[in-house]
């Protein structure tokens, strides 16, 4: 996969997308969503990747959004294209950010599964400083994530929260020393891999939905996992007393 503003790379199972316009901190383009829109479909339909993680060049994870471009019919869809994207892709993805995660930088850690934050990073929308709101989808995103009083203080001020206070209102997973960001995401997403696919997809959905706080749908997944053959597999190792063999098989349409 060859691209001008992202990179993509293969560890075994684990898929690297790199935001890769360190000249503007790594702001969103067009042609960095439709770039990042291609790598995440071939990215998924690859059943040899099973984790992806998602970080920045240059020591920024994506300082915002090119504001020239707003406004563009053009650009609009490739905003929509890469919001359907990032909302239907089916691998767990994990977002490692450094520095600034501002605008739609923070739109795309919001809709990564899993978010580790280096103890330097800072969080913000400031969209509300020149009138217009987050394109990527990034308040309800952000209201289901941090609730509606939090998410008014953080969009309607434009103010940057610290790691810390991200930490503390959930819109991160855990903070790690800047320095060992990187491959804290990595084992992270090595670790997942190393899980059977089938159940990890499931996860997914399930946390999905409790947005729309639909149990029955939670409780079906639940029951669909006990059905794959790494969920056998899996149950069989542990009464057998030994490590499993999973096959990562995807069965879920």
């Amino acid at each position: 996969m060859s691209f001008e503003t992202i990179t993509v790379e293969r560890n075994e199972a684990v898929g690297v997308l790199t935001l890769n316009r360190p000249q503007s901190m790594n702001a969103l383009c067009a042609a960095m969503l439709g770039e990042m829109t291609e790598a995440l479909k071939q990215l998924d339909s690859d059943d040899s990747i099973r984790a992806v993680v998602l970080t920045g060049a240059g020591g920024c994870f994506a300082a915002g959004t090119d504001m020239a471009e707003f406004g563009n019919e053009a650009t609009f869809a490739v905003y929509t294209s890469a919001k359907e994207t990032l909302k239907n892709f089916k691998k767990p993805l994990i977002a490692a950010v450094a520095h600034y995660a501002f605008g739609g930088g923070l739109e795309l850690v919001l809709a990564s599964d899993i978010s580790i934050a280096g103890d330097n990073a800072r969080f913000g929308f400031p969209e509300i400083t020149i009138g217009v709101l987050p394109q990527l989808g990034g308040v309800s995103m952000l209201t289901n994530r941090v609730g509606r009083a939090k998410a008014n203080d953080i969009l309607m001020t434009g103010r940057q929260l610290s790691a810390e206070e991200a930490l503390a209102c959930g819109l991160v997973s855990r903070i790690v020393d800047s320095a060992e960001l990187f491959e804290q995401a990595m084992d992270t997403a090595q670790r997942i891999a190393a899980m059977p696919a089938a159940a990890v997809r499931l996860i997914k959905q399930a946390v999905e939905k409790t947005d729309a706080s639909d149990a029955a749908d939670e409780d079906a997944l639940a029951r669909l996992s006990l059905y794959s053959s790494d969920a056998k597999e899996g149950l069989a190792a542990l009464s057998g007393n030994r490590a499993p063999k999973f096959t990562h098989k995807q069965f879920i349409p």
